[in-house]
C-alpha cells in the first residue's frame, strides 16, 4: 500500500466518525430533558442513537462479514465512538465560539494536496471502492481540518521547546537508532523534523487535561437510558 493510500485511510477512519456531522450540526433541543432519541448533546448540537448506530456500522465496515464480532470488542468500539464524537461536538461548539471556520481556499488546498499523492483517475477509485461520496469526504474532510484548527488555536501558544529538548530527542530517536542525518538518504533538514515532532508530542500529552477542562465549560448530556440499551443489545 502506497503512502497516499494510507494517508486517505487516516482520514476515512476520521470521517466515519465525522459522517454524521450534517444530521447533529443543525439540530438543537428545548430547554426541557433530552429526548429519548438523543443519544449525546453539547449545548444545542446533538448525536442521535441513529447517528451513533451509523457510525459504529462504518467503523466495523471492514471486519469480515460472516465473522460475529466479539461482544468485548463491540463494546470497546462503542465506547471509543460514544467518547470521540464527544469531543468533536465539544471542539465544533468551541469553534463556533472563537469564530474559528475553514474557508473554501484552505479546504481545496488541501484537496489539490492529497489528490496530487494519486495517479489520474486513482482518488476517485479509492473513493468509489470506499462507498464514499466526494461530496461526503469533502465535508468530512473540512471537519477534521476545523478540529485541527481549534486544538492548535489552543495548545500551540502553550508550547516552549527548549535546545536540551531538542537535543534530548535526537539522541534518543536518531542518534540511538543509528539514522545519520548526513546521510544522503536521511532527512536533509533534522532540526525542523525534530522541533516539529516534539511540538506534537508536547500537544498530544496537553491535549487530555485541555479538553477535561473544556468539557466543564459546556453543557454536556448523554442519554443513559439509551446508552445502556446500546450496551445490552445481544
Amino acid at each position: 500500500m502506497r503512502q497516499c493510500q494510507g494517508r486517505y485511510a487516516c482520514l476515512v477512519i476520521l470521517g466515519v466518525i465525522l459522517v454524521v456531522w450534517a444530521g447533529f450540526l443543525g439540530c438543537s433541543d428545548s430547554k426541557g430533558p433530552v429526548s429519548p432519541e438523543f443519544l449525546i448533546q453539547v449545548n444545542d448540537s446533538v448525536i442521535t442513537v441513529e447517528d451513533f448506530d451509523r457510525a459504529v456500522e462504518d467503523a466495523t465496515a471492514d471486519f469480515p462479514t460472516n465473522m460475529d464480532i466479539e461482544a468485548e470488542i463491540l463494546a470497546d468500539i462503542q465506547l471509543r465512538i460514544l467518547n470521540q464524537l464527544t469531543e468533536r461536538l465539544i471542539l465544533l461548539e468551541r469553534a463556533r465560539e472563537l469564530n474559528i471556520q475553514i474557508d473554501d481556499r484552505e479546504l481545496q488546498g488541501v484537496i489539490a494536496s492529497i489528490k496530487s499523492d494519486y495517479p489520474k483517475g486513482e482518488f476517485d477509485q479509492v473513493l468509489l471502492e470506499q462507498a464514499v461520496s466526494f461530496h461526503q469526504w469533502e465535508n468530512d474532510l473540512r471537519i477534521r481540518l476545523l478540529m485541527e484548527k481549534v486544538v492548535n488555536h489552543e495548545l500551540e501558544p502553550r508550547i516552549q521547546i527548549t535546545p536540551e529538548e531538542i537535543s534530548e530527542y535526537y539522541e534518543k530517536h536518531y542518534k540511538s537508532s543509528g539514522s545519520d542525518p548526513d546521510k544522503k538518504e536521511d532527512v536533509t533538514n533534522i532540526d525542523a523534523i525534530i522541533v516539529q515532532q516534539v511540538r506534537n508530542s508536547k500537544k498530544e500529552a496537553m491535549y487530555r487535561s485541555w479538553m477535561t477542562s473544556l468539557e466543564k465549560q459546556y453543557t454536556l448530556k448523554v442519554n443513559q437510558a439509551a446508552w445502556d440499551k446500546i450496551a445490552t443489545r445481544p
